[in-house]
């Protein structure tokens, strides 16, 4: 009797030893199973809409108060003046907030800057174009090396292909082109390898500025075609050499013996327009440093701003 007892005893307490060790193991289970991080949660629609609601970013409300900004560039240009002299104008547009700065706004010589205006009016007729001259020339491949490289020679053969053979009507596509989208003091007034014999080629940093805005917003059928083509620019030692090498950047110079320009989009978290141009100048190389350091100064100022704006709990 006691041998069955004993026997009873064993096989209850196997038992319960076996119960704990399961019971153990669930425990593990679960433990490591709460700790774990969770993948792809997703909030139920009415959860995330409302989290969502409770998040706004300050771009509405950020402004940016360039005027602080102007001291600064005037001391660069006053700087320069001393040196190489010459008239120094310049314009700066943040899209997303409206802010600009205008210094000194006079027309001066546009130089390769009004190949901006070209290109604009080429992808106007860019279908028409490419199909009448089919087998004749390359229109894409003129439109590179007119902006990548800023060949001149491109650039009058555009010109020419738009007034059909006739430079002439050409050259009054791209005013008409100007005058429609308000670039009230832009003018091309001759081909780029034309002597300056009765007009040249004007403009402002404002209306450059303003173009440059017109193709960053999408304006144009072309636009992406035409940001690309300036993001892929060949000469980047103005208003790009004054910004970091991580930092994307769209431009277009001009440049003669006394002239030296560019324009831009700066691509950070507030993208911003900047054109600079100086007409006069008695040196080369100083004023393009002195292009290089506006664009320093603009980028520290803006960046630092940047730093500023914070995200808000509603």
């Amino acid at each position: 009797m006691k041998k069955k007892i004993k026997k009873k005893q064993i096989i209850v307490y196997s038992l319960i030893g076996v119960l704990a060790v399961i019971a153990i193991l669930s425990v593990g289970v679960v433990i490591v199973s709460v700790s774990r991080e969770p993948e792809n949660i997703e909030l139920p629609p009415e959860t995330a809409d409302a989290a969502e609601a409770k998040i706004k970013t300050v771009d509405d409300e950020m402004k940016f108060p360039l005027e602080d900004l102007q001291p600064e560039i005037e001391k660069v240009i006053e700087d320069v003046k001393q040196e190489v002299g010459g008239e120094w104008s310049v314009y700066i547009v943040i899209p997303k907030t409206g802010d600009t700065l205008s210094i000194n706004q006079k027309k001066m010589q546009a130089a390769s800057v009004i190949k901006l205006c070209v290109m604009c009016t080429v992808y106007e007729e860019y279908d028409e174009l490419k199909k009448e001259y089919s087998g004749y020339y390359d229109v894409d491949g003129l439109l590179r090396d007119m902006i990548v490289i800023s060949d001149n020679d491109c650039a009058d053969a555009l010109v020419s292909m738009l007034g059909r053979g006739d430079y002439t009507q050409g050259l009054k596509k791209v005013n008409d082109f100007c005058k429609k989208n308000e670039l009230n003091n832009t003018v091309m007034g001759r081909l780029m390898m034309m002597n300056d014999v009765v007009d040249d080629n004007f403009t402002t940093t404002e209306d450059t500025a303003k173009l440059m805005q017109m193709i960053y917003d999408g304006k144009f059928e072309h636009s992406k075609d035409m940001l690309h083509l300036l993001g892929d620019q060949d000469r980047k030692l103005k208003i790009p050499a004054g910004v970091p090498g991580n930092v994307r950047t769209a431009n277009k110079t001009g440049e003669l013996e006394d002239v030296q320009n560019d324009v831009a989009i700066v691509y950070t978290k507030y993208p911003y327009i900047i054109s600079v141009m100086a007409d006069g100048v008695q040196d080369y190389q100083i004023p393009i440093n002195a292009i290089a350091d506006i664009s320093r100064v603009t980028y520290d100022y803006i960046f630092d701003k940047e730093e500023e704006a914070t995200w808000t709990i509603k």
